[in-house]
């Protein structure tokens, strides 16, 4: 614990970011995990991590894939492999916020059933991600997916 940095503040604020140079600074949590983020040249920063907006947009495709990977196994579906891709559509005027997020699931499997990648998809959205949930308040979240065959390795 740093010094001055109470246990209960901790618990408080279990999230820090500490600016390091530039525009770069690292976040990290109560648990010791740390990620760096940047921006890029053309904004003053060095483009050694991820900016804000992109790391939001990694934070929506992860939250929804630890859902879908976890509604598939339940239902008994042979997911082997998972990838989301996510974009966003920012307005042109400051704050700049993403009016659409574009998430494309391209799902691996033997056997995978349409029917329940869909209702994955569907209560992932609806009822499930905490981040997109968050976020739908002014982003639209537009999805789409593909199912690959079992054999062969994700693009």
């Amino acid at each position: 614990m740093e010094k001055g940095k109470s246990s209960a503040e901790e618990n408080e604020f279990p999230v820090q970011v500490s600016w390091i140079r530039k525009m770069q600074f690292v976040a990290s949590d109560e648990k010791g995990h740390a990620i760096v983020l940047d921006t890029s040249k053309e904004s003053g920063g060095d483009g050694t991590g991820p900016s804000p907006g992109r790391l939001l947009l990694m934070a929506v495709a992860c939250c929804t894939a630890i859902d879908i990977v976890d509604i598939l196994h339940k239902s008994r579906q042979n997911l082997t492999g998972l990838e989301v891709r996510s974009r966003g559509v920012q307005t042109s005027e400051y704050p700049k916020y993403y009016r659409e997020i574009y998430l494309k699931y391209i799902l691996k499997g033997v056997g995978l059933e349409k029917s329940r990648v869909e209702r994955a998809i569907q209560l992932s959205e609806e009822k499930y991600c905490s981040v997109g949930a968050t976020v739908k308040g002014k982003a639209k979240i537009l999805t789409s997916y593909e199912i690959r065959g079992g054999d062969g390795a994700m693009p």
